[in-house]
């Protein structure tokens, strides 16, 4: 369908484009239909694979490197522990609300509580429950023991 509307094309008046110097053919290149700005050269193979003869001794000292620093590691952790033990006192004591065992890590020094399992909280909401569940048993044992006598 022709609407009359036609596209005018005006000539591209300018300089021609710049072919690309580093474009060279090569033996077995196949030609193509693209200007030379958008082509692409492939890249040279390179070197052969070089297969390196000793890479058992580079493994070999590649694990003992690991392993060394495996233990490294574990002795520093083991100084940190050693260091953290010598610097806390724990202690086993039970709570008397509760009757829980609790764990308390204290700084020697001080006397201030550094932590504590369970937590201060839990012990708490124990002690509130505990005390819920001795009144409603307090107030059944109440109830079962009234005798309504009505004439």
């Amino acid at each position: 369908m022709d609407f009359g509307n036609a596209p005018k094309l005006a000539a591209v008046i300018g300089p021609p484009p710049v072919s690309r110097s580093d474009v060279t053919a090569h033996a077995g290149s196949v030609a193509v239909d693209l200007p030379p700005e958008k082509t692409v050269q492939s890249a040279s193979a390179g070197a052969a694979v070089n297969v390196e003869v000793r890479a058992d001794a580079r493994d070999a000292q590649s694990r003992a490197d690991g392993e060394r620093r495996a233990r490294d590691n574990a002795q520093n952790n083991r100084e940190a522990t050693r260091t953290t033990d010598e610097t806390v006192e724990r202690k086993l004591i039970i709570d008397p609300q509760t009757r829980a065992i609790v764990l308390q890590k204290k700084d020697p020094h001080t006397g201030e509580t550094i932590s504590q399992l369970p937590d201060e909280t839990l012990l708490k909401l124990r002690a509130y429950s505990r005390e819920l569940s001795e009144r409603a048993r307090e107030a059944s044992e109440t109830q079962q023991h009234q005798v309504e006598r009505t004439a």
